[in-house]
């Protein structure tokens, strides 16, 4: 690992335990055990740090996913393996590090959630594909309907305007999510591997 990817690692480390606002130069400089100067070595502002930051945890994030899918496992087995990584991600992420992104560091926001929303996008219509192909889900789906309602899934169980009732766990919300989804696109082939595995998978997801 560079210099400059081992900084941006440690970085990335911070923001997951702080948060990206809270944070100034100087506190990271301190926390890295390196003087301010030596920071803007490697960044010409806060906000030159921030989008190298994050884009290359994008980055390893992405190639962990396509990883998963390069395995060719069960198309059901893929979408699972998918998600889990994605709730890792997010389960890592400070509560406010999201918020902070998009309020301060827009244009890093942007590209951010446009990268995520289109390889999620391309990953997610490539496991539908084959699994028409494979015999599991139903020839008649519409790929790029579905492929576009799950790569929304997380805006949708986030937003709290939808919702907002504390009663209701996140566990909860996904695994109904997950079910409906799987339960619409399969045929009886694949419904049955869904059934026979539905326990193990949504236990890993969740744990």
């Amino acid at each position: 690992m560079t210099k400059i990817k081992e900084i941006n690692h440690q970085i990335h480390l911070l923001f997951q335990q702080y948060g990206i606002k809270s944070l100034t130069m100087d506190d990271l400089a301190s926390k890295l055990g390196c003087s301010k100067k030596t920071l803007y070595i490697y960044y010409e502002n806060r906000a030159d740090l921030v989008h190298k930051v994050i884009s290359q945890n994008l980055d390893e994030h992405l190639s962990e996913v396509q990883a998963v899918f390069n395995l060719k496992k069960h198309p059901i087995e893929e979408l699972f393996l998918h998600n889990k990584l994605d709730l890792e991600k997010l389960n890592s992420i400070h509560p406010s590090s999201l918020y902070d992104l998009k309020k301060y560091y827009p244009k890093t926001w942007a590209k951010f959630d446009q990268i995520t929303k289109k390889k999620g996008y391309d990953f997610i219509s490539n496991n539908l594909k084959r699994g028409v192909e494979l015999g599991v889900y139903r020839k008649e789906i519409h790929v790029e309907i579905l492929a576009k309602i799950l790569t929304e899934k997380f805006e949708i169980i986030f937003n709290q305007a939808v919702f907002s009732s504390p009663s209701i766990s996140f566990a909860t919300i996904y695994q109904e999510l997950m079910s409906h989804y799987i339960y619409g696109i399969v045929n009886e082939s694949g419904k049955e591997y869904f059934e026979e595995n539905k326990e193990k998978f949504m236990s890993n997801e969740t744990n």
